[in-house]
């Protein structure tokens, strides 16, 4: 049985979810927070996060029956109404599989915040331990831990196809793949749904609190770095907003520089054609670790750049054309 919490908040009010988001992942039990602005973006993100807690915030967000109804009967979660309004207009709710409802204070004071998120600690703890929350041990089952050997890809122009190469050639069981492959900001989505499908791993945009799982690749999104990060002591990643490096966003070095310092020799690093040297100074803080290291070489290259910077650095020890990389990822892992 699940002793920890992984929220859905629903909202729409800024202040409500910023401070909502930041008082829960103070709290050891909260594993994950994820914000959205309607029932229906929720519906879609339950099976995908693995989320047990479904917190609606009736004042900012259209209350649809039928589809919370929908919801109820297709995801075995713990339901919550959060409002400013008395507790007698939100009972109502229990009778169409809300679990239960909390009083947003009126104020965002930080006593007041406090106390808020104590109450939705202490009911959810309660309920979590005794509601029969669906779990897929499936999935759990394929997630890894610090000892565990991931592989990390970097690309850019020239990648896409690159990377294709690669996939094809890979079997069906392979460890946690994460990838940085640049892209204007919405396209990786697309990218990952055209893959996914295609080979017999899944394939998918990353998200804050992903696990890293075996037999998956994870796409960093457009417009978010991506790092690596150790969560109830498994391995997964972290999305987050900040500067462009080497102009671009997300960017491999930081990617790379996450798994350098946590899985030191438990990884393979590659990065493939592009212009710019965006990843060369994370591959070599990797191989330094004692990480395994592939450049793809200059012939099989549509821009030899980020394998050329990496390659003067002294970050490589295989430097391959782009047929010759799946088999040697293989062999490393």
């Amino acid at each position: 049985m699940p002793t920890t919490t992984r929220f859905i908040i629903i909202s729409k009010d800024a202040l409500f979810c910023l401070h909502l988001k930041e008082g829960l992942k103070s709290f050891p039990t909260v594993e994950l927070v994820i914000v959205v602005a309607s029932l229906l973006e929720a519906e879609n993100k339950i099976a995908r996060n693995r989320s047990n807690v479904f917190l609606v915030d009736e004042d900012s967000v259209f209350f649809d029956s039928q589809l919370m109804q929908r919801i109820a009967g297709r995801f075995n979660n713990i339901l919550v109404v959060t409002t400013a309004a008395k507790e007698n207009a939100v009972k109502r709710r229990l009778q169409i599989g809300v679990t239960d409802f909390a009083l947003k204070p009126k104020m965002f004071s930080k006593a007041d915040t406090n106390r808020y998120l104590q109450t939705i600690l202490r009911r959810m703890t309660g309920v979590v331990a005794s509601h029969n929350v669906t779990v897929n041990y499936k999935d759990i089952t394929k997630t890894v831990g610090v000892n565990d050997k991931i592989i990390a890809i970097a690309a850019s122009t020239g990648g896409v196809e690159a990377l294709e190469k690669i996939l094809v050639e890979l079997p069906e069981e392979i460890p946690p793949i994460l990838l940085v492959q640049h892209m204007p900001s919405g396209f990786t989505k697309f990218f990952a749904t055209r893959l996914d499908g295609k080979y017999p791993f899944s394939i998918k945009e990353a998200e804050t609190g992903d696990f890293l799982m075996k037999n998956q690749m994870l796409i960093a999104p457009a417009g978010s770095h991506m790092q690596m990060v150790v969560t109830q002591n498994k391995l997964a990643v972290d999305c987050f907003l900040g500067p462009k490096m080497h102009g671009v966003i997300p960017a491999a070095d930081i990617l790379f520089e996450s798994i350098a310092n946590i899985l030191k020799r438990n990884a393979v690093g590659v990065i493939l054609t592009g212009m710019g040297a965006d990843g060369a100074r994370g591959l070599m803080l990797m191989h330094m670790q004692g990480a395994k290291t592939i450049g793809q070489n200059k012939e099989s290259c549509v821009v030899y750049g980020m394998p050329k910077v990496a390659k003067d650095l002294g970050a490589i020890d295989y430097e391959l054309p782009i047929d010759r990389i799946a088999s040697k990822i293989v062999e490393l892992i």
